[in-house]
């Protein structure tokens, strides 16, 4: 009865709450969200066992097993790119199946790198100001990042990337140099993804300047839209486009042709020339870009020298300036040189910027997710009398996933968002709170970077929503449908159960 009692109820009722919230609004979402409703509730009968599980496993034993916990995680997101054994589903490999069942093994890496930082960290506690301590732990988040970048989903690979920052911060680390890494990666994936924008944009203007005299190259042109230039490129490359493929084919074979694929190239250059851009001419030039970078590297040495010799910290503050500057520009251009993002990877990342230039895809679903949570006002329509998701093709596309929280403004307005951005954030809350008063140091990383965990989800999910951030595929904790994170979310929260408790028996 004793354990019963020191159970922490608190995080169970945010949590089921928050769920029930999710069940909710699927089964308002018609015959589809009802049989999603149903399925996430046999889904919270599994996950509240297995939360009860985690919350009696000793959590200082996912400390000592890290190193193998961590190698088991690496080994599962090798296998998901094995063709026989990872199944794609929308374009990336990413799921694996057991017995019917499928799950994502990236989900649960999260909370695998957390266990892992958080060991390391507490062991080189007083080491971790230093920039050599900074290595192993960005290995650690760049690993996997990589394997679940390949696979591809972008916006996973970020989310690593976004905890092992969280994670530092947390353990101590210098902010100056988390700030600079900060600015060369930011540069890094800005570069690449700045210059195939820019292609992008004039994709419309290219169409125009050739329909009156190509007109059959114009077509191929709007057929083939944004991947006209992987087309252009490599003539054997396979679109991801969705109308007759016999359409596609033709404006490959079109565009393809000798002659015609030289206009193509020329068109494209002299619209370029006539709308003049000295950014994207910059990160463009090689020869100014690797020159930017030898600059800042070398007045780095510069600087460094200076204040080894005559011990001025101004001349290394200034070193340490050109030496980000220096990385960044040179880290921009490796990425624009071997990092080949795919149309749609880059266009869900800027869509949010104009989706209005972007009609179809990420900006169909940013300017229709705005409407459907704008729908519900205040009071909202009422519950299961929502009309965007209803219907074998809903006004929003992924209403009961990544835009789920658009779902709960409709039906439930303004108030009933309020409500679940209550329960979730008090459950964050509720996690830095127990990280403040467990009893070891271990215990309070390992609740810390479960609360960074459900704060990234929650946050990037709801800008995602209201069109503050780029569209990429992040669940809502608790709330989306989807076994894999949700299973997830109840197994952190079994975790903070059992630090809750055993600051009992630590006392």
């Amino acid at each position: 009865m004793e354990r019963f009692a020191r159970l922490d109820w608190v995080s169970i009722f945010l949590a089921v709450a928050a769920t029930l919230m999710g069940v909710v609004v699927l089964y308002g979402g018609g015959i589809t969200g009802e049989e999603l409703a149903q399925r996430k509730l046999l889904w919270l009968v599994l996950c509240v066992v297995v939360m009860l599980v985690f919350a009696n496993i000793n959590y200082q034993l996912l400390g000592s097993f890290a190193p193998i916990i961590y190698a088991s995680g690496i080994l599962i997101l090798l296998l998901v790119l094995v063709p026989f054994i990872g199944k794609e589903v929308k374009g990336a490999r990413s799921w694996i199946r057991f017995f019917g069942l499928g799950f994502q093994p990236a989900e649960f890496m999260k909370l695998v790198l957390v266990i892992t930082l958080s060991k390391y960290l507490v062991l080189r506690e007083s080491e971790i100001g230093k920039l050599k301590e900074l290595i192993i732990p960005t290995v650690l988040a760049v690993v996997p990042a990589l394997l679940i970048g390949v696979q591809p989903d972008l916006g996973g690979a970020v989310m690593f990337m976004a905890i092992l920052f969280g994670m530092l911060f947390i353990g101590g680390a210098n902010t100056s140099v988390l700030f600079g890494f900060a600015i060369i990666g930011f540069i890094s994936l800005f570069t690449p993804m700045f210059l195939e924008y820019e292609r992008y944009v004039i994709v419309d203007e290219i169409y125009n300047a050739l329909r009156e005299e190509h007109f059959r190259l114009a077509d191929a042109v709007r057929i083939l839209n944004f991947e006209v230039w992987e087309v252009a490129e490599n003539l054997n490359y396979t679109t991801r486009l969705v109308q007759d493929k016999t359409l596609v084919t033709w404006a490959k074979e079109t565009l393809s042709q000798g002659e015609n694929l030289k206009i193509f190239w020329q068109t494209a250059a002299q619209i370029e020339k006539n709308s003049p851009s000295f950014l994207r001419d910059m990160l463009r030039n090689s020869t100014v870009m690797i020159a930017i970078g030898a600059t800042g590297i070398f007045f780095y040495g510069l600087g460094a020298l200076g204040n080894f010799m005559i011990g001025a910290r101004w001349m290394r503050r200034v070193a340490n300036i050109a030496l980000i500057i220096g990385l960044s520009f040179s880290a921009g251009f490796m990425f624009n040189k071997f990092i080949n993002f795919k149309p749609h990877q880059v266009i869900r990342i800027v869509s949010f910027v104009n989706p209005d230039k972007f009609q179809k895809g990420a900006g169909y679903q940013l300017r229709h997710s705005l409407i459907t949570v704008g729908s519900g006002k205040f009071a909202g329509k009422g519950l299961f009398k929502g009309d965007m998701t209803k219907g074998e093709t809903p006004f929003l596309p992924e209403w009961y996933n990544d835009f789920i929280f658009s779902v709960v403004g409709e039906q439930l307005g303004f108030w009933g968002a309020a409500v679940l951005l209550l329960l979730l954030f008090g459950l964050i809350l509720r996690a830095i709170n127990i990280a403040a008063t467990s009893k070891d140091d271990f215990g309070a990383m390992l609740a810390s970077g479960i609360a960074l965990i459900f704060f990234l989800h929650v946050f990037i999910n709801i800008g995602i929503s209201v069109g503050i951030l780029p569209v990429t595929g992040i669940p809502l904790s608790f709330v989306s449908y989807g076994g894999s994170h949700m299973l997830l979310c109840f197994i952190c929260v079994g975790i903070l159960i059992n630090i809750y408790r055993r600051r009992f028996i630590n006392a």
